[in-house]
């Protein structure tokens, strides 16, 4: 890329930023298949922390759509199941199968109680991107100093990317650099390339925070993920007609659940 056809933008990956300007023109909601490394989570002592988590993948997204059409479906399902089926029982089992024998009833009652509290004041936000912390819609919002801004190139937002604009502290050592893009969408499918060298990071978590997963996991919402796109991270980006054939290519399967959950408001 030569500086007659270099984007104006945000970001510093310029072909990056060209490839996802593509999302803007394909309408509400495209295809994207992305080979990277996830940025994983790191644990321990600083100095001498180990990064779990950070399996080297191909997925297949559905980005550029509004984030609130996927909330107010899942709120719709969250109320349809809530009244169809015996959710306290069957959240409650499933607690206990996941290895919390302590789970309660009262544990349940509460996660269904946050869940549909935390998607409700995303809809009263009006926002149509997610939230960094799903459960607390507001907290960007509060923040005395920006850390995200919009994807733009050559003076066009790009719905479903964002940008990291915040500073590294002692704090956040992991913080990625200014300028480092981030995209949001439906996961349809994945395949693991190379397994993360450590494993996965298993948190000693409470029954009702499990519960919350667990609840979350049966909603549309429970498929939205985020990956950070860097050069340093990643090998492959395609979006629109040639992610479908990359994907397709590249043996990632695509789950019939995520489907359903875009298209489909209950099942």
């Amino acid at each position: 890329m030569d500086a007659t056809t270099a984007p104006t933008t945000n970001a510093t990956d310029l072909r990056l930023a060209s490839t996802l300007a593509e999302i803007g023109n394909l309408g509400d909601g495209t295809l994207a298949s992305l080979i990277l490394r996830k940025q994983g989570v790191a644990r321990g002592p600083a100095g001498a922390q180990t990064i779990y988590d950070d399996d080297f993948i191909h997925v297949l997204l559905w980005t550029g759509f509004h984030y609130r059409s996927l909330v107010e479906r899942s709120l719709v399902k969250l109320q349809t199941i809530w009244g169809s089926t015996p959710m306290f029982q069957d959240l409650l089992k499933a607690a206990q199968d996941a290895g919390h024998p302590e789970a309660t009833l009262q544990d349940v009652g509460a996660a269904i109680s946050e869940l549909d509290d935390a998607l409700r004041r995303v809809l009263g936000t009006g926002r149509v991107q997610p939230p960094l912390d799903p459960d607390n819609p507001e907290a960007e919002e509060d923040a005395k100093a920006p850390t995200w801004e919009p994807l733009v190139v050559d003076g066009v937002t790009v719905k479903g990317s964002k940008v990291y604009v915040g500073t590294p502290t002692r704090s956040t050592p992991r913080a990625p650099a200014k300028g480092t893009v981030y995209i949001d969408g439906v996961k349809l499918g994945e395949k693991v390339l190379t397994p993360a060298a450590n494993g996965h990071w298993c948190p000693r978590q409470k029954a009702k925070t499990v519960v919350k997963e667990i609840l979350r996991s049966w909603l549309p919402v429970g498929l939205y993920a985020r990956y950070r796109l860097g050069s340093e991270n990643m090998l492959v980006a395609k979006v629109g007609a040639e992610a479908s054939e990359h994907a397709k290519k590249g043996g990632v399967v695509i789950e019939p659940e995520a489907i359903r959950s875009l298209f489909k408001i209950a099942v």
